[in-house]
């Protein structure tokens, strides 16, 4: 389940973590009591893209969550309510993972969410009264085509948005509105072809909730690539989208999904009218907001909010149209020339979906859009990709690209620190740019100096250009910041070749970072050292360099003196009976620096001594 979690993003993890068929009170337990032992075990790197996917989760039904709970404020039938989108599942999970090992950001976020739990419980888990999950009286049941009929055409239920609940064992009972509305999304979801014909056949007399449920059951199904692209075409012509609902959003959903679908020209209108007329997002208006963000300032957030924005996934699914049939550019030029110069920066951003593609059939036209949008909001750089666009757009915007990339670097945001610091590393490395940051040193912040290493690492991949990587890498060693990610990723079989690289890991493991990257460097020789004797002069180093830290400081380390132990013992078992002269010197290092790990009563030999004074 930890390995599903780490190799997930997005959508699947609703796939891969929840527990919705064991009947358990707390639906998220299973994956809790996973993330209880192996986040004390696994690797940190893998740690910290675990905490970075919980982070940022964000439910497929936040943005409807949302919708709904403005909607129903918005009637005044009842006081106000608050229905949590985002948040409950950080909060669990989070939590679950050990204190000392997860990182700043994930402890500051836990303090935040724990004053928001403090009185608000999470949708995941309650610990007091009766709990448990609310459906309608024919949730779970597979009732036939004309039950359904029934109820999607009960004008009853038009009143029924609060219906009192019985209660149940393992949750309750709800005949209300939404209760139903959510099965039948459900039974969509399994048949939507005959959902879709129920519908239609009874257009007139069916809720226009039901309506609403019934497009965004199509969008989620998992058969709808078997639907006839006529059926879908009728339901759009016969429940045409407004400019107001959010049904247009799953409009464009479908259409997204079915981009190989050659559609009518109505069709094409609908979504060409949506992308620029819908009022989501409103501008000033976030449709995702965080704790920290709640005016859209971020990186994150821009991005959050093109994704969720009914404008936003039109223009989405114009670009996934053009992947496929580039014909079509000449019917969605003039609505992409507008969006580039939308007041909304959200909606600019999300027009990178359609000018990806556009790149590809009308370079020109496409490149100079793509500056504006760059241009008129850093942070759009922040797009997927974009450091590869940097260099497609280089030859014919030169300055720009470096004044766009230069700005991203010296951002706050840490989105656009790393787009910057990777592009910068890769125009130094390629074309000699940016040496006024590559190697000035002293004037880079931490985030900065990662986000350089990160893409430095990868380059020592590269033959023609790892000796540009190793001199980058190098310059950044005795810094006092914490960079043990990502050096630590350096010790991998793709990145070192032993025969090559023997003076440039000596230069590693001599240097202040050492001390913090010694677990990679033993996991390394455990998975790839057929002899640590090859590794002898490395071993000696980085043992040398460990011994001079203080006795405190070194204790501190999570038991790395152990790891210094069984390194030396193991390099003198492999020499101490060869007849060499080079391996009978490094048996005898091994002695001496086993010497001094006698004197400080460090790792194994504390233990050692320990035994003898009992005796």
């Amino acid at each position: 389940m930890l390995q599903k979690c780490l190799t997930t993003t997005g959508n699947d993890l609703d796939k891969n973590i929840f527990d919705y068929t064991s009947g358990a009170e707390d639906e998220l337990e299973l994956v809790k009591n996973v993330l209880r032992v192996h986040g004390k075990r696994c690797k940190k790197e893998q740690l910290y893209c675990l905490e970075g996917i919980i982070c940022n989760y964000i439910s497929p039904r936040a943005v409807e969550w949302y919708q709904r709970r403005v909607e129903w404020n918005k009637s005044k039938q009842t006081e106000r309510v608050y229905w949590s989108f985002w948040g409950d599942l950080q909060y669990e999970l989070l939590s679950c993972l050990p204190e000392e090992r997860i990182s700043k950001k994930s402890k500051d976020l836990i303090q935040v969410l724990s004053r928001k739990f403090d009185k608000v419980r999470s949708c995941y888990y309650n610990k007091d009264g009766h709990s448990g999950w609310v459906s309608s009286p024919v949730s779970g049941k597979n009732i036939g085509k004309k039950q359904w009929l029934q109820i999607i055409t009960n004008s009853k239920l038009k009143n029924r948005n609060r219906f009192k609940s019985i209660e149940v064992k393992g949750g309750f009972i709800e005949s209300s509105l939404e209760m139903y509305v959510d099965d039948f999304r459900k039974a969509v979801r399994r048949e939507p072809q005959e959902m879709i014909g129920l519908v239609l056949e009874h257009k007139d007399k069916v809720l226009s909730a039901f309506i609403d449920s019934l497009f965004s059951g199509v969008e989620l199904s998992e058969g709808l690539s078997e639907i006839e692209p006529k059926m879908i075409e009728k339901m759009f012509y016969s429940f045409p989208c407004d400019l107001k609902t959010y049904r247009a959003s799953y409009f464009c959903g479908i259409i997204e999904k079915m981009n190989s679908v050659v559609w009518s020209a109505e069709v094409l209108n609908q979504l060409k009218h949506i992308a620029l007329h819908h009022v989501n997002p409103a501008l000033d208006k976030p449709n995702v907001t965080s704790p920290e963000d709640k005016k859209m300032k971020s990186c994150q957030m821009l991005s959050s909010n093109a994704l969720n924005c009914v404008r936003g996934q039109a223009a989405r699914a114009i670009g996934n149209l053009l992947w496929e049939d580039e014909n079509l550019i000449t019917e969605f030029r003039e609505v992409i020339e507008k969006l580039v110069f939308d007041e909304n920066p959200a909606v600019r951003f999300a027009t990178l979906y359609a000018l990806w593609p556009s790149y590809n059939i009308e370079r020109e036209w496409a490149e100079e859009k793509i500056v504006k949008i760059y241009e008129s909001d850093i942070r759009t750089a922040s797009f997927h990709d974009s450091k590869n666009m940097f260099f497609c757009l280089y030859s014919e915007y030169k300055e720009e690209v470096l004044e766009i990339i230069e700005k991203c670097f010296y951002d706050s945001d840490k989105e656009l620190i790393e787009v910057g610091g990777h592009a910068a590393c890769e125009f130094y490395i390629q074309y000699g740019k940016f040496d006024n940051i590559i190697l000035n040193v002293g004037i880079l912040n931490e985030e900065q100096m990662k986000a350089i290493l990160d893409m430095a690492i990868l380059y020592l991949d590269i033959c023609d250009y790892r000796e540009s990587a190793k001199s980058i890498i190098l310059r950044y060693l005795n810094s006092n910041f914490d960079l043990e990610f990502p050096l630590s990723r350096i010790f991998s079989k793709k990145y070192i070749k032993l025969e090559d690289d023997k003076k440039f890991l000596q230069e590693i493991v001599g240097s202040k970072v050492s001390k913090k990257i010694v677990w990679s460097f033993i996991h390394y020789l455990e998975e790839n050292a057929l002899s640590v004797v090859d590794y002898a002069d490395i071993i000696i180093k980085l043992c040398e360099n460990i011994l001079q830290m203080e006795t405190e400081e070194l204790r501190n380390q999570w038991g790395i003196e152990d790891e210094l132990s069984k390194l030396i013992i193991s390099l003198y078992d492999e020499t101490s009976n060869s007849e060499k002269s080079v391996d009978k010197q490094i048996s005898e290092k091994c002695l001496e620096l086993w010497d001094i790990m006698f004197e400080r009563q460090l790792g194994s030999v504390r233990e050692i001594s320990r035994k003898l004074m009992e005796r």
